[in-house]
């Protein structure tokens, strides 16, 4: 789904690998240290051996007296291989002597006598590898196949004892072959169980913000959207009432000078504004309640002639002249009737009144045929387009006049791309607008 490749997404679950990696980590780490402490606890079990022995040896040496039957000591203190007397020992002589073979003399002065020890079978193959050296700085007297001085563990305690001063070393490896692989796949689902959990969680929080923001977003952008529509009902409906009032005025006018051959021109210009008033509000009738407009061949011609009636009290008060260069024939356009008429309505008036108080004013509209479609220019001779115009001149409620509620463009170029058309605006190079309408060529 689009949603999980968001960024929070991505740290989501950057998040529970680091965790899930940091609990495998843990769980290896924890079981190496278990072989660790096992291998511990056996190299002071070893330990412990050995000083037993030690102090086995150290209590039977001043109570023998040399005469003791070799096999039956033996049978009780296995580590004495051979015990002999000596003759004229010095007391201040070494207590302990060693020997080749991992072998070492223990003496008694007093009664010259001594022993043969030898611990070797006290050395018992394990998980442990050991080593004994005699003398603390002494390098090992007797030690395991096994032993390493780089292996990963090392421990070494010395034996606190006068006459036999050795040191027990010890050193073993992990074993990797021993670690257990079910509970890091237990650990494995159980992330992976939290972390789809997590996700769902997440995701669904996530949407539920997201509507909630999408919502306010609708009722924001609906408010907006129905100001600018009730600004646009406005803008449309004010053009035909203010023609019916003006020509309200010339008919009263009219009837004040006793001139009635010009009163049913007043009212079938009154009545025209009429009508267009009607259509405009069932057009936004339309457009509220969505009901699907279908486009249709209109002759673009015939929809300007009857903009020029609308505004032919406009043109003459201006004193505007209106020049037509229609060189498309009886082709027709695909296009809404009303929407075209709205659309050639607005600028026509525009241009009016861009060029009030002008000797000069004119517009002028242009037809050609382009491949698939129809082409109309309109132009003037006012002032024409300022670089912001031409930038913002179809922004809603942006206008250069002051009067002016600047939504004219906007709802032109809103019906142009309505009925699949191009509007684009520019200056003439002698002066005034041009502006460029591109319709569809009906089949």
């Amino acid at each position: 789904m689009p949603h999980t490749y968001r960024p929070w997404m991505k740290r989501y679950w950057l998040v529970w690998l680091l965790l899930t990696l940091i609990t495998l980590i843990a769980l290896f780490a924890d079981q190496i240290l278990q072989q660790q402490r096992v291998s511990e606890a056996q190299f002071n079990q070893q330990f412990n051996r050995l000083a037993a022995y030690q102090t086995q040896n150290e209590t039977l040496l001043p109570l023998l007296n040399g005469d003791e039957e070799l096999a039956a000591l033996q049978s009780k203190f296995p580590q004495l291989v051979l015990l002999e007397h000596t003759v004229n020992r010095p007391l201040t002589a070494p207590r302990i002597e060693e020997i080749s073979g991992g072998r070492y003399w223990l003496y008694n002065p007093y009664r010259q006598i001594r022993m043969l020890i030898d611990l070797h079978f006290a050395l018992q193959t394990s998980d442990v590898a050991l080593a004994l050296a005699f003398h603390i700085h002494a390098p090992p007297a007797m030690q395991t196949a096994n032993y390493s001085d780089t292996a990963r563990w090392q421990w070494q305690r010395p034996f606190i004892n006068h006459y036999q001063p050795f040191l027990l070393k010890g050193s073993a490896n992990p074993d990797w072959r021993a670690l257990h692989a079910l509970p890091f796949s237990l650990a494995l689902l159980l992330w992976l169980v939290i972390g789809g959990l997590g996700w769902w969680l997440l995701r669904h929080w996530r949407q539920h913000v997201e509507m909630r923001l999408r919502a306010d977003y609708f009722q924001r952008t609906r408010r907006e959207a129905l100001g600018e529509f009730t600004a646009g009902i406005i803008h449309e409906i004010n053009q035909p009432l203010t023609a019916i009032n003006t020509w309200l005025h010339s008919s009263q006018l009219l009837l004040k000078q006793g001139k009635y051959e010009n009163l049913p021109q007043a009212l079938t210009a009154m009545n025209l504004q009429t009508e267009r008033l009607a259509a405009l509000l069932q057009r936004f009738r339309d457009i509220v309640s969505e009901r699907p407009v279908a486009m249709t061949a209109v002759n673009p011609e015939a929809v300007w002639r009857r903009v020029t009636v609308l505004l032919q009290q406009e043109l003459d008060d201006g004193d505007v002249m209106l020049r037509q260069q229609w060189q498309h024939g009886q082709a027709k356009v695909l296009s809404d009737p009303q929407w075209l008429e709205q659309v050639f309505h607005n600028l026509l008036q525009n241009a009016i009144h861009m060029q009030q108080g002008r000797p000069d004013a004119w517009v002028n509209i242009a037809s050609e045929h382009i491949p698939h479609g129809i082409k109309i220019i309109i132009s003037d001779n006012g002032p024409g387009f300022s670089a912001e115009g031409l930038a913002q001149a179809c922004m809603p409620f942006y206008s250069s006049r002051a009067n002016s509620m600047g939504l004219g463009m906007t709802l032109v170029e809103s019906l142009m791309l309505r009925m699949n058309g191009q509007l684009r605006l520019a200056n003439r190079a002698a002066g005034g607008a041009e502006i460029t309408l591109i319709f569809q060529l009906a089949e």
